[in-house]
């Protein structure tokens, strides 16, 4: 079941990654000219994404990531270890695959992030699982409670929230010709340009967008931790033992998440379809607080189904082959986006279509490897880097003769 949790968590990053990988939207909004407001059926999909998605898909990744260390890490224990080492190097290695990921095929990459928080995540291994869980709580409840500090004395002046994006822009004024520039390197890139071209667009890319990631590496440190204290507990080890819990997850996770999500919703995914101050002033707090509330209902309920009706064999391929799956995502959307030159063509409905596309090559790719093969290809070498020693690849044939028989 847990493997069908993380390949729901994964599938609907893509929702929110393909902004980032349609279009120079990422330029605009840092000039501060985010273009025309979404309208017709493109408003609607940036309106339900910003709402349903954006925030909530990493933040069920992240504790799904968290959890799988604590898996990892409860194995070493068990058999009288430390785990720190073994962690250190699969995290190490991450940061290599995050690095050649966002140079390669997507600027907005987080397994760099993942990989540096991981590190820090090491210090919390071997403490108490309550100990853990504190932590956890106490840097989201920080950083939430500080954002709506933030947001609270902006709507107690009058029109501070806007002026404060104005402001924005207006301090970055200096800066606006540097991103109309990059937008439009990104666009002869991505639609004319040779892979030379592409590899210097995304170098720029993600230095800014992976700049922007470290102010956000003390949350993905709080759902690991979370998710870290989750995976330690007896929670995952009988999910139905614990229906009674999930339902109240799913029940309080899904009718508290919903609102707080509202004014992601309303400023869109890149800020594009506007929502009027308070919007922009409570977008924060709602992604900090709102995310992982909303996150935790969907996780709940999601797993309830598979108690209730079983687990879908393709969701959990998928989740099986989470690295993988990451990567051949942004390698397919870079196939669709910039080797047919869509790049800056689409909107947000014609993207949501590449996204459906994507997820279904992904359920039926992810299946039909995992019946001739034990491990996705990157989860393969990334094994292979962390233990220092090759696995095999496929399956015994005998082992499968047995199951057959």
């Amino acid at each position: 079941m847990l493997d069908a949790l993380r390949g729901f968590a994964l599938l609907g990053i893509l929702l929110v990654n393909v902004e980032l990988m349609r279009g120079p939207g990422l330029y605009a909004a840092l000039a501060g000219q985010p273009g025309p407001t979404p309208t017709g059926a493109d408003g609607v999909v940036d309106v339900v994404v910003g709402w349903l998605a954006t925030g909530k898909f990493v933040s069920s990744f992240s504790l799904m990531f968290g959890l799988g260390a604590a898996l990892i890490a409860g194995r070493v224990l068990d058999r009288g270890g430390s785990p720190r080492g073994l962690l250190a190097r699969r995290y190490g290695w991450l940061l290599g695959f995050g690095l050649a990921h966002m140079l390669l095929l997507f600027p907005g990459d987080i397994l760099f992030a993942y990989g540096l928080t991981g590190l820090v995540l090491l210090a919390f291994v071997q403490l108490p699982v309550r100990v853990v869980a504190g932590w956890g709580a106490g840097i989201l409840a920080v950083l939430g409670l500080g954002s709506l500090g933030f947001a609270a004395l902006a709507l107690a002046v009058p029109g501070a929230a806007s002026a404060g994006a104005t402001g924005s822009t207006g301090a970055m004024g200096g800066f606006a010709g540097f991103f109309a520039d990059r937008a439009d390197a990104a666009l002869a890139a991505r639609t004319g340009g040779g892979p030379g071209d592409v590899l210097t667009v995304n170098a720029w890319e993600a230095l800014l967008v992976q700049g922007g990631q470290l102010f956000v590496l003390p949350w993905i440190l709080g759902l690991f931790l979370l998710g870290f204290a989750a995976g330690r507990s007896g929670l995952v080890r009988d999910l139905a033992a614990y229906r009674g819990w999930l339902r109240r997850a799913a029940v309080v996770g899904i009718l508290v998440g919903l609102p707080l999500n509202v004014p992601l919703g309303l400023v869109g995914t890149l800020g594009g379809t506007g929502g009027g101050g308070w919007a922009e002033a409570l977008a924060l707090p709602a992604q900090l607080l709102g995310a992982p509330v909303l996150a935790v209902g969907y996780l709940a309920t999601l797993a309830l189904l598979c108690l209730r009706f079983g687990v879908p064999r393709p969701l959990a391929a998928v989740g099986r082959t989470a690295l993988t799956g990451y990567l051949l995502q942004s390698l397919l959307a870079l196939v669709v986006f910039t080797g047919f030159s869509r790049y800056g063509q689409w909107g947000a409905t014609a993207s949501l279509g590449v996204v459906v596309g994507i997820w279904g090559v992904l359920l039926v790719l992810a299946p039909w490897w995992l019946r001739h093969f034990r491990f996705g290809p990157a989860e393969w070498l990334w094994r292979w880097l962390t233990y220092g020693r090759r696995p095999a690849l496929r399956h015994d044939p005998a082992a499968a003769t047995g199951r057959d028989q």
